[in-house]
C-alpha cells in the first residue's frame, strides 16, 4: 500500500532538524489506518487535556495523573497478580479472577466520570465488558487483557494488534444476547463502556510508550456523529488473497519470517494446523462474518491523543497503536541523561494491560447528562449484534 504522510503544521517535530525535547506537547506517529498507514499529529500531556476539553470529549476520555494515589494502588494490584492471575489465564479472562483489580480501577472511573460512575451523583460502574455470559466460557472473555511483547508476534488476519477499532466490532467471543444482558432497561439507562489502559513497560522522556502507543481518535461533534467509515467484509480479504499465488504468498511468509525470526513459530502452526476451520471459529463472535469490519477513513479532522495511564470509552472512541518517527526515538535516546539505559527501555516493546467496564446512569433524571451515542445507536436499532452502527450517523 502506498504510504500518505499527512502532518499538520503543529506537530512539534514538522520543523526539520528540531530534535524532540522530554516538554513536548504533541508529536507525530504512524496511524494504521486500513489502506496505508498516515502519519498524523499525537497530542501529549497537557495538549491531550486540553484537546478533550475542546472536543466536548470530557465524558468519553480521562487521561489518569502519573502520581494518582488511586492509580499507585491499582498499578500495585496489577504488579502482584500479573503472574499467578494474568499470565496464568493466558493474560485474559473475566473479571470474577481479579476483584482487587476491578475494585481499584472502580475507584478510578468513579473519580473520573462522577456523572457516569459514581453513586453520589447517579452514577453506577458494573464490572466487565459482559461479552460472555455463559459461566462454561468465562475462559473467553476479555474483561481484562495483558499485552506482553512476545504476543505481538501472534498476528491474526482479521484483527492485527494494532488495527484501529472500536471493541464491539472486533471478532471476540459474544454470547448470544449479549446486548440484552450487557444494557439492560436500556429506555432508562444510559451505558458506556470504558477501558482503564495502563502502560507497564518503561516510559520515554516525554512520559509516554517508548513503542506503539495507543492512540485514541477524539469524538465527532462531542460524540454526536459518528465519523466516516467503511465496511470491510472478509471476503474482501479472500479476494485479494485469490490475486495472490502460491509462490508469492511461500515468498511474503518467508519475507516476514526473515525480518522477524519470533514470527516463524505461529505461522508455520497456522500452516499445519489440522483443526478444521470451523473450530478455530468457535471461539469467535459468530456475527462476525457477517457484519463486517468498520475500516476509518483518514480525515484532517481526527484529532488523535496518546497517554501511558488512560480511561476510554472502548466502544464509542476508535483506537489502535500507532508507530512514533524513528529519528524521535533516537533524539529521546541521545538526549537522555543515561542513553544506555535510555537505549535499552526503548527497545523492550510496549507492556500493557486493561480492564474493561461498563458504566451506566439515567440521564432523564438529570438536565445535561445525554445519553451516550451506543446507548442511543443501541435504543434507535442501528446497533445490533448483527450490524455495525453506519458511517457518519447522528445521534440526538
Amino acid at each position: 500500500h502506498q504510504r500518505h504522510k499527512w502532518i499538520t503544521p503543529r506537530a512539534s517535530t514538522a520543523e526539520a532538524g528540531t530534535p524532540i525535547t522530554p516538554d513536548a506537547t504533541s508529536r507525530v506517529a504512524t496511524i494504521p489506518y486500513k489502506d496505508g498507514s498516515v502519519d498524523k499529529t499525537v497530542l501529549i500531556n497537557e495538549e491531550a487535556a486540553r484537546a478533550i476539553k475542546a472536543a466536548n470529549a470530557e465524558r468519553f476520555v480521562s487521561i489518569i495523573d502519573p502520581n494518582s494515589a488511586k492509580l499507585q494502588k491499582l498499578l500495585s494490584v496489577v504488579d502482584a497478580g500479573w503472574e499467578k492471575i494474568g499470565v496464568r489465564n493466558k493474560n485474559a479472562g473475566h473479571h470474577t479472577l481479579w476483584p482487587e483489580a476491578f475494585a481499584a480501577g472502580k475507584a478510578l472511573l468513579e473519580e473520573a466520570f462522577p456523572e457516569e460512575c459514581s453513586p453520589e451523583f447517579g452514577g453506577e460502574v458494573l464490572n466487565g465488558v459482559a461479552f460472555v455470559n455463559e459461566p462454561k466460557y468465562y475462559d473467553r472473555a476479555i474483561d481484562f487483557m495483558q499485552r506482553r511483547t512476545k504476543e505481538d508476534f501472534i498476528m491474526s488476519k482479521y484483527n492485527p494488534l494494532g488495527r484501529l477499532h472500536r471493541d464491539p466490532d472486533a471478532i471476540d467471543y459474544k454470547s448470544p444476547g449479549w446486548m440484552e444482558a450487557g444494557m439492560s432497561n436500556s429506555d432508562d439507562y444510559s451505558y458506556r463502556y470504558y477501558n482503564v489502559w495502563l502502560l507497564r513497560s518503561p516510559r520515554d522522556p516525554t512520559g509516554q510508550a517508548w513503542d506503539k502507543p495507543l492512540v485514541v481518535l477524539l469524538p465527532k461533534n462531542g460524540g454526536t456523529q459518528e465519523w466516516t467509515y467503511d465496511i470491510r467484509r472478509p471476503e474482501d480479504n479472500v479476494e485479494d488473497d485469490a490475486n495472490k499465488t502460491a509462490a508469492s504468498q511461500f515468498k511474503n511468509a518467508m519475507e516476514k519470517i526473515k525480518a522477524n525470526p519470533m514470527s516463524a513459530a505461529p505461522m508455520v502452526m497456522q500452516a499445519f494446523s489440522t483443526k478444521k476451520k470451523e473450530d478455530k471459529f468457535e471461539a469467535q463472535d459468530a456475527n462476525y462474518m457477517t457484519r463486517g469490519s468498520p475500516e476509518l477513513q483518514p480525515s484532517d479532522e481526527h484529532v488523535w491523543i496518546t497517554a501511558p495511564y488512560m480511561i476510554f470509552d472502548s466502544f464509542d472512541m476508535w483506537h489502535g497503536a500507532g508507530q512514533w518517527q524513528p529519528e524521535d526515538k533516537r533524539d529521546l535516546r541521545n538526549g537522555a541523561p543515561d542513553p544506555v539505559a535510555a537505549r535499552k527501555d526503548s527497545i523492550k516493546g510496549r507492556v500493557s494491560i486493561e480492564l474493561r467496564f461498563r458504566a451506566r446512569c439515567k440521564p432523564g433524571a438529570r438536565p445535561g447528562v445525554p445519553f451516550s451515542p451506543v446507548s442511543s445507536a443501541y435504543r434507535g436499532g442501528v446497533f445490533t449484534p448483527e450490524s455495525v452502527r453506519p458511517s457518519d450517523g447522528l445521534y440526538d
